[in-house]
């Protein structure tokens, strides 16, 4: 099969989709393991993906799945989601700010927006390229090889403020264990001071702005 990702619902993703909402999008659902939790909980779940193999599997479980052209970002009509999961796609996407901005029009005011991104400010990242004068093509991981975007903390946050979108939270995602869990014990021990090199990946639950009221006192 020529898709890469598993078919698991992915916890991490889960811990962060916040309880209010009922009409959900996913842009890049893959095989929707994630989004069927949500959708056996009663919510309405609608999924899209580059992958037609993917697709097949995400429509016998999500409310809609459909195959999208990756060079559009405009999926879902707008004001018409509660809620958007963006779950490690945005690095895959070319201008991605701009992509942000137009999914982020699909969301009605005060929806949310769960985004999880790889952080490239990442240890791992800084060995490979600074110290190693190497970027590998892997499969998955850091270093995928359909990753075309840089993303950081602070990266992230001014696509999200050029969306229209706040930061309501993070969550605290390290790499795979061992590793991941020496780098969550070093990142305790020096009170976050350098989480930033220390996390993995980017993962927050943001939060559409309301319209600023033109009446009149």
């Amino acid at each position: 099969m020529e898709y890469q990702y598993t078919d698991e619902p992915r916890p991490e993703i889960l811990r962060m989709i916040p309880p209010d909402g009922h009409v959900i999008g996913s842009v890049g659902c893959g095989w929707a393991a994630t989004e069927w939790v949500l959708a056996k909980q009663g919510r309405t779940l609608h999924g899209v993906d580059v992958s037609a193999e993917a697709i097949a599997v995400a429509s016998t479980r999500l409310a809609t799945a459909r195959v999208v052209d990756p060079a559009t970002s405009s999926y879902f009509p707008d004001e018409s989601l509660d809620g958007l999961i963006l779950a490690d796609v945005l690095e895959h996407i070319p201008q991605a700010w701009t992509a942000l901005a137009n999914l982020a029009k699909a969301v009605k005011p005060g929806g949310w927006v769960v985004i999880s991104v790889p952080n490239m400010q990442s240890l791992g990242v800084c060995v490979q390229l600074g110290l190693l004068g190497d970027w590998p093509e892997k499969e998955i991981g850091l270093f995928d090889k359909t990753h075309i975007q840089m993303t950081t903390r602070r990266r992230l946050l001014r696509w999200c403020d050029g969306a229209g979108i706040e930061l309501v939270r993070w969550f605290d995602k390290y790499d795979h264990p061992p590793r991941g869990r020496a780098m969550e014990i070093a990142d305790k021990i020096t009170l976050g001071l350098f989480h930033d090199w220390l996390a993995y990946q980017w993962q927050g639950v943001f939060r559409k702005r309301q319209p600023l009221s033109t009446a009149k006192s």
